[in-house]
C-alpha cells in the first residue's frame, strides 16, 4: 500500500499544483492518471469534480461527484454540488433529496442556506417550464464554432461578442483565451457573416478579454480582462475592469479602472496607485452602462454583498465612477447574480442560479413599478437546464442576443438570437413637459423661482453633437412648457436661458430607460407624459461658490486626459454661451504627498486646463489659473481621497450686465 502511494504522490502533486493555479484542463488528465494507478478515489473524484465545475462543465462532474460520495468523501461541499450537478441535467427530484441531505448535514453555512433555497425553488420548477411565453429562440449558426461565444453587445450597425478564439491554451479550460470580436447587423439584427477581431488595442496575449459595453455616447469602452499567465502563476487570479477613451485616432490604449471599481490588493501592492484602498483581491467584470449614461452595473465577489457573485452599480458623472453599491436583496441572493443589462424601457435583466431556476444560470427580468421590483424568471425557450445568461436587447425591445450551452448547439457556449413575438404589442406615445427655475447659488435653501419667457430649444442629440434642432419653446407665466411629443429611446438637448441675468445652459435628455411595462397596461393605446425641470443659476459673485468641472487626471500628472478633454469640449459650449462672465479656475489635491509638490502640481493643472479652452477660442482675459493644492479639502484625510482631486471654477466678474428690471 506505502508503495502504491508513493508511485501515485508525484502525478497527484503535478495535478494539484495544476488545480491551485486553476489549470484545470490540465489538471484534469493528471487526476484521472492518479485514478489509474489506485489513487484515493474519495479525494481525487472529488477534485476531479471540482475541476469540471470549476471550468464551466458542471454536467460533466456529476459522475465524479457520485464516485467521490460513494468512496466515503467527507468533503462537505461535494454532495451540494453533486445535487447542482444533477439538476443541470435535469433530475430534479434525485437533486431534491440531495439538497434536501445537505441541507441537514452539511457545515458550510452559505451553501446550506443555498441547499434550502434550492429545495423551495424546486417546487416552482413545474411552473417555469410550462409558463406561456412570447419569445422565439435561434442558434446564431453564422457566428458561432466549437469555441465558446458569449456576452453579446449590440453597439450601433455591429454585434460584438466575447469568444475564446485567441492564440495560446487557456489552461483554465483547455480551450483557447477569450477575446473581443465583432460582426455587421442589418436593421433586422440578421447576422449573415463570421466574428472579426474588434481592436488589437484590447486583444492582449495570454490574458481573457470580454464582456465590453459603451458609453451612452460612445465616448468609452470598458471590458473584463483577466490576469495573464505569469501573474496566474504567482499566485494571482483576479478579473478587472479596463477603460478606453474614444480619441481622434481610435481608442486609447486600455487603462484598469480604480478603486473602489475594482478591488485588487495584489496590483496595489505592486505600485498600482489607481487601487489604492484596496483590502482584499475581488473577481469584478460584466460591465453595462444604462442606456441614459448615468449608472455602470457590473457584477463582484466582493466583501459586503449576499454571497457568491453579486450585481453593484456606480453613478456616473463627468467621466467619474463614483457611489459603488450592491443593488440589492431583491435581486442578489446566496448564489451568483451576473450579467446586468438594462433595456430601454428601464427593466434590469440579469442572469442567476440563485432565484428560482430550472439549472446553472437562468436569464430574469427585474421590474420596478411603484418602488417594489418584481423578479420573473424569463421562461422556456430563454431558459433551459443548461446556462443561459447575457441577454441584450435592441432599442425596441424586439430583437435579443443571448448566449447558451445547451444541448444542440456548436459546442461549448453559443450565441442565440431572441424574438420577441408577443401578439397584439400595445402602443404608448410618449409626452414630455418641461419646468424652467431659476435659483440663486448664495441661497442655502436654492428657493427655486418660476421664470416666465425663458427661452426653449430642443435637439436631437448631445451636447457635443447636436444632430438636429425639433423646436423653440417659451415658457408660460409659470415657467412651463406644455407637454409635447418625443420619441422612445432618442438622446436631445434642451437649451434654456432667462435674459442676462441668469447663465445659460445646456442640459442632456434622453427618454432611454423611461419606457413603461407594456405587460403591466391594460390598453391598447396608451399616452403617458415625462417630466423634466431645467435649474438657471442666477449669476453672482460670491467668492465662496465654486462649481465643479468633473475632469480627471493621471496620477502625479497635469496634462489633459482624452476623457477629460471631452468634458471641458462641454464647458467651452457653456463659455461661448455666457460670454459676459469672467473666471477663476481652480485646482485642488488630495494630501498624499509633500504640500509643497501638491501646490506645484494643482497649479500646473489650473493651467493646462486654461491653455486648453484658449485653444478652444476662450478670451485668455476672461480667465485665472489658480492651484490650491491640498489647502482646501473637501474630505480632511491624508489618505487618497479622488474627491479632493477636483477642478473648479468661480464666476468673478460680469461684463457689460445689464440691469435687472
Amino acid at each position: 500500500m506505502l508503495v502504491m502511494l508513493a508511485g501515485c504522490s508525484t502525478p497527484f502533486k503535478r495535478a494539484m499544483k495544476h488545480f491551485d493555479q486553476a489549470e484545470y484542463a490540465k489538471a484534469i488528465p493528471q487526476f484521472k492518471s492518479v485514478l489509474e494507478k489506485g489513487g484515493n478515489k474519495a479525494s481525487v473524484n472529488a477534485y476531479l469534480g471540482e475541476s469540471f465545475r470549476l471550468s464551466n462543465r458542471l454536467g460533466e462532474a456529476e459522475s465524479y461527484y457520485k464516485s467521490a460520495i460513494d468512496a466515503g468523501s467527507n468533503d462537505d461541499k461535494v454532495r451540494f454540488y453533486y445535487a447542482q450537478a444533477m439538476k443541470v441535467n435535469g433530475k430534479y427530484d434525485e437533486a431534491k433529496a440531495q439538497f434536501e441531505r445537505y441541507s441537514k448535514s452539511g457545515t458550510n453555512t452559505n451553501l446550506v442556506k443555498l441547499a434550502k433555497t434550492e429545495i423551495e425553488n424546486t417546487a416552482k420548477i413545474q411552473e417555469i417550464a410550462t409558463k406561456k411565453t412570447y419569445f422565439e429562440v435561434k442558434n446564431a449558426e453564422t457566428i458561432n464554432s466549437t469555441a465558446g461565444e458569449f456576452a453579446p453587445v449590440l453597439q450601433g450597425d455591429q454585434l460584438l461578442v466575447s469568444a475564446t478564439r485567441k492564440q495560446g491554451v487557456y489552461d483554465g479550460t483547455g480551450g483557447g483565451f477569450a477575446g473581443i470580436y465583432t460582426t455587421p447587423i442589418n436593421e433586422a439584427k440578421e447576422v449573415k457573416s463570421d466574428l472579426q477581431l474588434y481592436s488589437d488595442k484590447i486583444n492582449k496575449e495570454g490574458t481573457n478579454e470580454a464582456c465590453i459595453t459603451f458609453a451612452h455616447d460612445g465616448g468609452f469602452m470598458i471590458f473584463a480582462r483577466s490576469s495573464s499567465t505569469e501573474q496566474r502563476k504567482g499566485g494571482g487570479n483576479e478579473v478587472d475592469l479596463y477603460i478606453c477613451q474614444r480619441t481622434p485616432n481610435g481608442w486609447s490604449e486600455p487603462e484598469i479602472m480604480p478603486y473602489p471599481i475594482n478591488i485588487n490588493k495584489k496590483l496595489f501592492e505592486e505600485g498600482n496607485e489607481n487601487l489604492r484602498g484596496s483590502g482584499e483581491n475581488a473577481w469584478t467584470s460584466c460591465p453595462a452602462v444604462s442606456p441614459d449614461g448615468k449608472r455602470l452595473y457590473f457584477a463582484s465577489n466582493r466583501s459586503g454583498g449576499y454571497g457568491g457573485i453579486d450585481i453593484w452599480v456606480a453613478d456616473i458623472r463627468g467621466g467619474k465612477f463614483t457611489n459603488v453599491r450592491n443593488v440589492g436583496k431583491d435581486i442578489n441572493t446566496a448564489g451568483n447574480d451576473l450579467f446586468p443589462f438594462i433595456s430601454e424601457s428601464g427593466n434590469l435583466y440579469f442572469s442567476s442560479d440563485g432565484h428560482p431556476n430550472l439549472g446553472g444560470l437562468d436569464i430574469f427580468e427585474a421590474v420596478r413599478v411603484q418602488g417594489k421590483i418584481t423578479i420573473k424568471n424569463m421562461g422556456v425557450p430563454i431558459n433551459s437546464t443548461a446556462d443561459d445568461f447575457g441577454l441584450v436587447w435592441d432599442k425596441k425591445n424586439e430583437t435579443g442576443f443571448m448566449a447558451s450551452n445547451r444541448t444542440g448547439g456548436k459546442g461549448d457556449d453559443d450565441v442565440y438570437i431572441v424574438k420577441d413575438v408577443t401578439p397584439d404589442k400595445k402602443i404608448v406615445r410618449y409626452y414630455l413637459a418641461i419646468d424652467v427655475v431659476g435659483v440663486n447659488p448664495s441661497d442655502k435653501n436654492k428657493t427655486e423661482t418660476p421664470l416666465a419667457n425663458a427661452q426653449i430649444e430642443f435637439y436631437q442629440g448631445n451636447e457635443l453633437k447636436k444632430v438636429k434642432k425639433l423646436n423653440d419653446f417659451t415658457t408660460d407665466a409659470q415657467g412651463k412648457i406644455k407637454p409635447f411629443l418625443v420619441e422612445m429611446p432618442e438622446d436631445y438637448v434642451i437649451i434654456a436661458s432667462a435674459g442676462d441675468n441668469y447663465l445659460k445652459k445646456e442640459e442632456e435628455y434622453t427618454t432611454a430607460g423611461k419606457g413603461l411595462d407594456l405587460e403591466l397596461l391594460t390598453k391598447y393605446e396608451t399616452d403617458t407624459t415625462l417630466y423634466t425641470k431645467v435649474v438657471l443659476d442666477k449669476i453672482v459673485i460670491d467668492t465662496t461658490l465654486a462649481y465643479e468641472i468633473e475632469i480627471n487626471f493621471d496620477f502625479n500628472k497635469a496634462n489633459i486626459r482624452y476623457d477629460a478633454a471631452r468634458e471641458l469640449d462641454k464647458f467651452v459650449i457653456f463659455l461661448k454661451e455666457n460670454p459676459q462672465i469672467e473666471i477663476e479656475l481652480g485646482s485642488h489635491t488630495d494630501a498624499v504627498g509633500s504640500a509643497e509638490r501638491n501646490l506645484t502640481l494643482s497649479q500646473a493643472r489650473a493651467d493646462s486646463t486654461v491653455a486648453y479652452l484658449i485653444k478652444q477660442g476662450i478670451d485668455q482675459t476672461r480667465m485665472k489659473a489658480v492651484g490650491y493644492g491640498e489647502t482646501r479639502l473637501k474630505v480632511n484625510t491624508t489618505e487618497a481621497e479622488e474627491r479632493n482631486r477636483r477642478t473648479e471654477f468661480k464666476i468673478t466678474g460680469i461684463r457689460n450686465r445689464k440691469k435687472e428690471d
